[in-house]
């Protein structure tokens, strides 16, 4: 019996995205590129460990007109687990998103905010921003008047949303089915949700 993919080499390893048996070298030649390899796959999670992204400039930042200190972060950190967590149930809610998408939804999301024209994105970036805005619409009534006017602060979401996609872009990996951000956020969400 040979690889499904190359029918060359025996298959070594079970592919939970295929269900199928695959070579080890078709695994890490598809991996998040022909194969949408699912989060919890134990191949992904080991090469996840060993890849090297390529650090970015402050000139290569995304909205490199918009600062984000250190102070900022911790001073909101809060409203930042929020907006992270609403942005991972987005991205679930949108299906079998990659990262590319999560990241265009977001620049889509800022430029929104700017007021500024956007480019067109995929299905699934446009269904992260629909169920992105809705999240943000939930957590606003389900806070104080006075919580809502220091968390709402139009100023303050665009420096957290610059400081998400900055993130997004740092992680990614260059796989064109990439999901090393969208592994980030289940994380966290998990984390910060107590579920692990």
């Amino acid at each position: 019996m040979s690889c499904p993919l190359c029918r060359l080499r025996k298959p070594k390893r079970p592919c939970p995205a295929l269900n199928a048996e695959i070579c080890s070298q078709c695994c890490g030649e598809g991996r998040e590129h022909t194969i949408s390899c699912p989060l919890d796959c134990s191949f992904l999670l080991e090469a996840r460990q060993h890849e090297k992204l390529v650090p970015m400039t402050a000139a290569e930042s995304p909205h490199a007109d918009v600062e984000v200190t250190e102070q900022f972060l911790l001073q909101y950190q809060t409203q930042l687990i929020l907006l992270t967590n609403a942005l991972f149930v987005s991205a679930v809610s949108a299906g079998n998103a990659h990262d590319a998408d999560i990241r265009a939804a977001l620049n889509t999301i800022i430029l929104t905010r700017c007021e500024e024209p956007f480019p067109p994105t995929s299905l699934e970036a446009q269904s992260i921003v629909a169920h992105f805005d809705e999240n943000l619409e939930k957590l606003k009534k389900g806070l104080t008047d006075d919580a809502r006017a220091r968390f709402w602060n139009d100023a303050v979401l665009l420096q957290l949303l610059v400081f998400l996609h900055r993130l997004a872009v740092g992680r990614d990996n260059g796989r064109s089915r990439g999901r090393a951000f969208a592994a980030f956020l289940e994380d966290h969400f998990k984390k910060t949700m107590g579920g692990g």
